[in-house]
């Protein structure tokens, strides 16, 4: 049970951060002075590129770990986290792909170097990321009910 509480919570505030992300910190930073949107914005980028790796990979092992005979699950809740291990498993796939790269540029950015598409680049990273953020409040309820169905 300490295993599936302590994959609840990583997975939990990983996922708030996320939300977080989309749906207030961006949205209001576009709203911002262009040179502090930028320097703010890549400073993020910067931040998130450096701890996400290891905060969503050490959540993915969290769930990952349930699935193993030790975690004692039954039927329906090891269903529900391997279902949510799954999704987190191909978030962190699609953001390898997708958002990843892109951040990448994000962080080097500067009010005096932003690229012609800069704007364009921001939007596709904000869709990306609202995807993936999706998928994974979805995964942490079906990790929620796998501790409810336990």
């Amino acid at each position: 049970m300490t295993l599936h509480i302590a994959s609840l919570l990583v997975f939990g505030l990983m996922s708030g951060s996320e939300l977080n992300i989309a749906l207030f910190a961006h949205p209001i930073l576009k709203r911002l002075p262009l040179e502090t949107h930028i320097l703010v914005r890549s400073a993020l980028a910067s931040l998130f590129g450096r701890v996400m790796p290891f905060w969503m990979a050490g959540s993915t092992l969290f769930n990952l770990l349930l699935l193993l005979p030790f975690a004692h699950l039954n039927e329906s809740a090891w269903r529900y986290a391997a279902i949510a291990a799954a999704i987190q498993v191909l978030a962190v796939l699609f953001s390898l792909v997708a958002p990843v790269p892109i951040n990448n540029r994000i962080a080097k950015w500067t009010p005096a170097s932003l690229p012609a598409d800069w704007n364009a680049q921001e939007h596709r990273w904000d869709v990306y990321h609202f995807v993936r953020t999706c998928a994974l409040v979805v995964a942490f309820l079906l990790l929620a009910l796998s501790i409810a169905a336990r």
